[in-house]
This record gives C-alpha cells, sequence and structure tokens, in this order.
C-alpha cells in the first residue's frame, strides 16, 4: 500500500506532528479536547484512525495500515503519540515509540508501562495501581456546589431507617423503566427488605403509572399526598410527583437507579452525581455524562434488570460498599471541573 492512498483529504505534514492514536467514534467524542489542545500545543495533531469509520473533522488524517509498529513509526517519525483507545494495536506502537506517549483515560495497568497514563478519577487510578488523576477531558462540567441536602426531606423517612430498611430511587423513569423498577426491586427485597422511591420523568404518564403499580399489591403512598408527614415504616412504595421532592429525593437514597440508561429517555445523570450517593446505570450510555462516569469507575454499570437486582442487592446490604460507591462519586464530582484544561497543560507542557 503507498502512503499517499492513506490519507484523505490531502496528505497531513509529517514533521514534529502528535498523533493521536484513536477510533472515530472516541475522536469525535474528543473533538472539542483536540480543539483546546491544539490552540495550546506547539505540536500540530495529526489523527491515526484506528477503524474505518467516517471523519469529516479539521485534523489530517490517516487510517492505519496493516503494517509492522517499526515500520509505521519509521515513516510517521512522530514527535509523540496521545492514544485514546487500548487495543492490540495502539499497544504496538507505543510499545516501539521512541517519542512521549500518552494514554487518555487509561483504563488498564499494563499501559502504566508503557507511557504516562491519565485517568479519570481516583477509583480508577486505585483500580489499575497508577496513573495521573486528572478528570475526563473528553467531558466539560461546570463549577457547581454540590447539592444540599434537605434534611427535612429525608427525616420523612426516619421510620423506615429505624426498622432496618434500605431506600433504592428509581430517579426520572421513562416508559418501560417502571416494570423494570418493580421487578428489580422485589428481587433486591428478599434478602432484605426495603423501600422503592419511584419518580417519572413524564408528569403525563403520573396517573397511568401509579394506576398500573397497583398490580403488584404493595403499600404505596403518593408523595403529594403525604407532603410534610412521616412515611410510614411499612411503606413499600414512595410514589413522587412534585419536582422540588423529586430532586431532593436524590439525597435521602441508599442507591440511585438513573432513569435513561435502561431505556431510550432523557437522564438525569448531573442530578444523581450532585447528591454524592451510591448511583446505578443500565447498558444505555449515550449520554456523555452517563459514558464519562462509567469510564471513571464511579458508578456501578448493569448490563439489565437482573444485573441490576444482583449488584444492587450487594451493595445495599453492604454498608462500606455503599461509601465507597458514594465516596468514588462524590470525589468524581468534585475533580471533574477544569479536567480538560488540567490535560491539556500536562500534554503542553511535555510537549515543549
Amino acid at each position: 500500500m503507498r502512503w499517499v492512498q492513506w490519507f484523505w483529504p490531502g496528505k497531513p505534514p509529517l514533521a514534529h506532528v502528535c498523533w493521536v492514536v484513536a477510533t472515530s467514534e472516541s475522536t469525535a467524542l474528543a473533538h472539542d479536547f483536540l480543539t483546546a489542545l491544539a490552540k495550546r500545543s506547539e505540536r500540530p495533531l495529526a489523527l491515526l484512525l484506528l477503524d474505518k469509520g467516517p471523519y469529516d473533522g479539521p485534523w489530517p488524517w490517516a487510517f492505519l495500515p496493516p503494517l509492522s509498529p517499526a515500520r509505521v513509526l519509521l515513516r510517521l517519525q512522530p514527535d509523540c503519540l496521545l492514544i485514546f483507545d487500548d487495543d492490540a494495536r495502539s499497544r504496538a506502537l507505543a510499545a516501539a515509540a521512541q517519542c512521549p506517549v500518552w494514554w487518555i483515560n487509561g483504563q488498564s495497568a499494563d499501559l502504566l508501562a508503557m507511557g504516562r497514563v491519565t485517568v479519570a478519577s481516583a477509583a480508577q487510578a486505585s483500580a489499575i495501581g497508577g496513573g495521573i488523576v486528572t478528570g475526563d477531558p473528553f467531558v466539560e462540567w461546570p463549577i457547581v456546589p454540590p447539592a444540599v441536602r434537605d434534611g427535612a426531606f429525608c427525616d420523612r423517612f426516619q421510620g423506615v431507617r429505624a426498622a432496618g430498611r434500605w431506600v433504592v430511587y428509581f430517579a426520572a423513569t421513562s416508559s418501560g423503566e417502571e416494570t423494570l423498577a418493580y421487578s428489580a426491586f422485589l428481587n433486591m427485597s428478599t434478602q432484605s427488605g426495603g423501600l422503592l422511591a419511584l419518580a417519572p420523568t413524564d408528569s403525563a404518564r403520573y396517573e397511568e403509572v401509579y394506576r398500573e403499580s397497583i398490580k403488584y399489591h404493595l403499600l404505596t403512598i403518593r408523595q403529594r399526598r403525604l407532603l410534610t408527614s412521616e412515611v410510614p415504616p411499612k411503606t413499600r412504595v414512595y410514589y413522587i410527583e412534585e419536582p422540588s421532592a423529586r430532586q431532593a429525593m436524590y439525597a435521602c437514597a441508599d442507591l440511585v437507579v438513573v432513569g435513561g440508561t435502561f431505556v431510550d429517555g432523557p437522564v438525569a445523570m448531573y442530578e444523581a452525581l450532585s447528591a454524592g450517593v451510591p448511583i446505578a446505570v443500565g447498558p444505555r450510555r449515550t449520554d456523555l455524562l452517563v459514558a464519562a462516569a462509567v469510564r471513571a469507575r464511579v458508578v456501578i454499570p448493569c448490563t439489565g434488570g437482573e444485573d441490576l437486582a444482583a449488584q444492587g442487592a450487594g451493595v445495599l446490604s453492604d454498608p462500606a460498599a455503599r461509601e465507597r460507591w458514594a465516596r468514588a462519586a462524590r470525589d468524581w464530582f468534585t475533580l471533574q471541573p477544569g479536567a480538560r484544561a488540567r490535560v491539556v497543560a500536562l500534554l503542553t507542557d511535555d510537549f515543549s
């Protein structure tokens, strides 16, 4: 294969270039980060794509050819490698490179021996045994203080807690997730009893969801009909319809399950993270904050309802595990603002 066939729309500059090794999907996700880096770096950027996906962004690019790493590096003569995706080809390039190598959002301990590694959270650094804790530069994060816990609202559950029961909150659920919520809750409750707090995201569905809940034969309290009183200890379902109560409920839960992550629907991930409690998400991770939190290992990733029930039951029965997940979420929420600028500064200092 001739080298000119690698490039479109034209041959990128080959001298003093920092090559970004990534899939087209990761490149799209990192667009704003790369833009910020390009403004600060003395080295021009070019993309070495690991897949054949479409790319129509501003940077010169090439497909990684089926050649040995030594031949690829000999031709490119990179000043540095910036690697987003961990696979056999990117590892081979990193192992053979004579230039600085950076892995962004590293996920494996093996990478520590193949260059410098930034990690998205302290939890991730602990999991792989090292790395530079920077936050995730792919996600812009507003500097907003954590939510203030509404003690008066949470006091409504004193009787429930005095009875030795936990509280799981299915927050901002979409159509189809309420059935999953009841099923997972009942499975979680086989070992120890708990209370299900349920808040559909669409107010037009409140009555429909409430009527549907009757078939489960669980003692249900509607929050709007019990605005100030303590929730009776034997309550199994606390049904939330008021926006203020929906927001206050996050900080009162032992586990928050984020709606819109098991079916297609809106996601209130920022609200969940700001509460500093253990969080579980489903397999639908198109929301950028959900995907970033999973990469950072600060939320419990679940493949479906059965997995949620199994993992949820484990966390709810283990106070130490609840505190670990809550601390991971709190620490990441605090760390994440400024992550992009932090990583850009690290790279430009190293490349200068």
